[in-house]
């Protein structure tokens, strides 16, 4: 007759069996306001998924984490924006063999990469002092896939917890997860909501990725352009519309 104990060693046993088929997920952050890993943190429907894996890494959720191990996915929130960075973000893609990008700052470089578009220093020593820029060792704010391959992308600031999910299913059902590739324009037509442009409110729609259910548009509020720029649309052209709109 089996005992207690070997009745638990066994239970044990087939615990870690079912953990080492798990697909090892890690959930990782580089600079950035840490809120699309809150977002998956705070949703309980999100977090009842990730069950479904062997969920090795999450420091912003998890007491103890495996940070130097093979990944099957990293989901990794975050913009470069110094040497630091990039040097865990290199660490993290030799660590995984997929790399996502969740979020508008991973995917696009977000609020930080506009310092790209004015004059870097200038807006440095607005804050820092140049004795704290040396040892920062800055650069200009890239999403990840300036630097490394990435495999797929979340969009949205922060990252849409419904692509999130579809993403996992389509995982864990070990199928293809298809990118939403078309504008918000493309949206707004489709549930009827009326173009603001039309009625003479700035917005980002026509150069913007779609799949946010038009939430600002709907709203009578402008996109602000938080899923990315469309990379078919014309930017030229939008650009000189609203230079003579303004």
């Amino acid at each position: 007759m089996e005992t207690r104990d070997k009745r638990l060693e066994k239970k044990e046993m087939k615990s870690e069996e079912i953990t080492k088929k798990k697909l090892k997920v890690g959930i990782f952050g580089i600079t950035g306001c840490m809120g699309c890993q809150l977002n998956i943190l705070y949703q309980k429907d999100l977090m009842g998924i990730l069950d479904s894996v062997n969920l090795a890494a999450f420091p912003v959720g998890k007491e103890k984490n495996l940070e130097d191990s093979d990944f099957d996915i990293i989901f990794l929130e975050g913009v470069v924006v110094s040497e630091k960075d990039l040097e865990e973000l290199k660490k993290l893609r030799l660590m995984t063999k997929k790399l996502i990008a969740i979020g508008a700052c991973a995917t696009d470089g977000c609020v930080p990469a506009i310092k790209n578009f004015i004059n870097n220093k200038n807006v440095e020593l607005s804050v820092y002092h140049e004795n704290e820029l040396k040892e920062m060792q800055s650069l200009n704010p890239m999403p990840i896939d300036e630097f490394v391959k990435v495999d797929g992308y979340i969009r949205g600031c922060p990252m849409d917890k419904v692509e999130f999910l579809q993403f996992m299913k389509a995982t864990l059902l070990e199928k293809d997860f298809k990118v939403y590739e078309k504008p918000i324009c493309y949206e707004c037509n489709l549930m009827e909501t009326g173009c603001l442009l039309e009625k003479g409110i700035e917005c980002l729609g026509p150069v913007t990725f779609g799949n946010c259910s038009v939430m600002c548009p709907h709203e009578n509020y402008g996109c602000v352009g938080c899923r990315g720029p469309y990379p078919d649309a014309n930017f030229e052209v939008r650009a000189r519309w609203w230079q003579a709109a303004a």
